[in-house]
């Protein structure tokens, strides 16, 4: 099943997609049902959620807070540095963000497993 969304932000490395949608088929008051961060691993095709904890602006730059690290990026590039430890990953910004075909198919089976019945 396909779910209609946007992509608001889509940041690549080298290993990995870091993005942001909006779901255009949920209508609530809570951010949380409605954007969500991914991130997909290329080596693996697995894609994760992020725990969005908060955000922030300043000086051009966009940041994000996540359980698994932190995302700062602006329309020149970006890094994520892992809340685990290790090296941060520059990240290229696309422009527009549109998501490649793999991506999109993960992010539809992604959908799909979390709104199955258990």
């Amino acid at each position: 099943m396909s779910v209609p969304y946007h992509t608001l932000f889509l940041l690549e490395a080298d290993p990995v997609f870091i993005f942001e949608i909006k779901r255009l088929d949920v209508q609530s008051a809570d951010p949380a049902d409605v954007y969500f961060w991914l991130r997909f691993d290329k080596a693996t095709q697995a894609l994760e959620l992020l725990t969005f904890e908060a955000m922030s602006a300043a000086d051009g730059e966009q940041r994000r807070q996540f359980s698994q690290g932190q995302l700062r990026f602006s329309a020149a590039g970006g890094t994520f540095t892992p809340a685990a430890g290790g090296p941060a990953l520059a990240l290229c910004p696309h422009t527009p963000p549109k998501l490649p075909a793999a991506l999109e198919q993960a992010l539809f089976a992604f959908f799909d497993k979390a709104e199955s019945p258990a």
